[in-house]
């Protein structure tokens, strides 16, 4: 696939990768914040596909990868084709990075992707209802699930196993066990 196409209809699964932060340099780079526990995998793809969400991306071929460490942990420094001005790097500024999921290494045991939380069900280990995933937040200490209540608001809880011993992706739920004052 060529910089420039669009995905929409080849039927093919994207994953977010990370999301475009600002150009770096004046060749048009990109510094891309990894919204990945790897972003080592980068490094291991041809293309991504940059875009508002998933169903307006673009394609571009990837002409090189590097990681740089910063305060806030690895940055990837991307170079595509085609972009290859401040300006088209600007252009693209705040922008969501996407993988297509068969580019990407198999999921191992206990493994998802957090996009695969979006929507689940959340209940208390004992079965009552506390309302569903809407957002998954990753944080330098721990990931945090932002759960929409069914009576209005919501409550972030930290993705940790002693609060979140149980996710069934194909159950479509995720059981919590909530310590007192957390919900």
């Amino acid at each position: 696939m060529k910089a420039g196409s669009t995905p929409s209809d080849e039927g093919m699964i994207l994953r977010e990768m990370g999301r475009i932060v600002k150009p770096h340099g004046v060749v048009g780079e990109l510094k891309v914040a990894p919204e990945t526990d790897d972003p080592g995998r980068f490094q291991q793809l041809e293309t991504v596909h940059v875009g508002p969400d998933e169903d307006s991306t673009t394609s571009f071929d990837i002409l090189s990868v590097r990681l740089q460490s910063s305060r806030h942990g690895i940055t990837v420094l991307l170079e595509l084709e085609g972009v290859s001005s401040r300006e088209a790097a600007q252009a693209l500024a705040r922008q969501r990075v996407f993988a297509n999921q068969e580019d990407l290494p198999p999921l191992e045991d206990g493994e998802f992707f957090f996009s695969d939380l979006i929507g689940l069900t959340v209940e208390t280990l004992d079965g009552d209802t506390v309302g569903s995933v809407v957002d998954v937040f990753e944080k330098p200490g721990q990931d945090l699930l932002v759960i929409q209540r069914p009576e209005g608001g919501r409550v972030m809880i930290p993705l940790v196993p002693d609060l979140v011993p149980e996710i069934d992706i194909e159950g479509s739920v995720l059981r919590i066990d909530p310590i007192e004052g957390l919900l």
